[in-house]
C-alpha cells in the first residue's frame, strides 16, 4: 500500500475557514477599540476647551470683582460685566451658537474662542447668560455643548458669581 502524503482541498478549506474567522474577530476588536479611542479623544478634547473658558472667565470674576451685570440681550447670548478690581473696567461676553464662538474679553478687546473643530459638534442654543436680580444680584452662565456621543448627547457647564459680594 502506497501511503501519499500532503494536504487535501477538505483540510486546506477547513484550515481557511478557521484562519478567516480569527481574522474577522480580530478586526471586529480593533474597530471597537478605535471608536472609544475617538471618543475619549472628543471628550477630551471638549473637556480641555470648557476648562480653558471656565478658568478665563472665573479668574475675572473673581480677581476682577464682579460689580454690575448689563446690557443682557432677550435671547440670553450678550451680557457685559464690570469690574472693579484695581481699577473699573468692562468686559463682553457673547455666545454665539449659529457660529460656534463664544467671544469674551475687555470691550474692544474681545477674543473669540471658537468651539473644537470635531465633526457635529456644535454649541447649543440653550446655552445662556442669566442675571438673578437679589440683595446683590447673582451671575448665572450655562454653556452647553452638543454631540451624537455625550451621554444625553449635551455636555453642559456653569459658571456661577454673586454680584458685587462683599468680602
Amino acid at each position: 500500500m502506497l501511503n501519499k502524503k500532503g494536504i487535501t482541498s477538505v483540510e486546506l478549506l477547513v484550515c481557511f475557514i478557521i484562519v478567516s474567522t480569527i481574522v474577522v474577530s480580530m478586526y471586529n476588536l480593533i474597530l471597537n477599540y478605535r471608536n472609544r479611542e475617538q471618543i475619549e479623544e472628543i471628550n477630551n478634547e471638549v473637556i480641555s476647551f470648557s476648562n480653558n473658558i471656565q478658568e478665563i472667565i472665573q479668574s475675572d470674576l473673581i480677581m476682577g470683582h464682579l460689580v454690575t451685570v448689563t446690557n443682557i440681550t432677550d435671547d440670553g447670548y450678550k451680557a457685559t460685566f464690570t469690574f472693579d478690581n484695581p481699577n473699573i473696567y468692562n468686559t463682553n461676553l457673547t455666545l454665539k451658537p449659529d457660529e460656534g464662538v463664544i467671544s469674551y474679553g475687555r470691550s474692544g478687546e474681545e477674543i473669540d474662542y471658537e468651539v473644537p473643530g470635531i465633526a457635529d459638534l456644535m454649541l447649543s442654543p440653550k446655552s445662556s447668560i442669566e442675571y438673578i436680580p437679589a440683595d446683590n444680584g447673582y451671575l448665572k452662565i450655562t454653556i452647553i455643548l452638543t454631540h451624537p456621543n455625550f451621554e444625553d448627547n449635551t455636555y453642559s457647564f456653569m459658571i456661577n458669581c454673586p454680584v458685587n459680594y462683599t468680602y
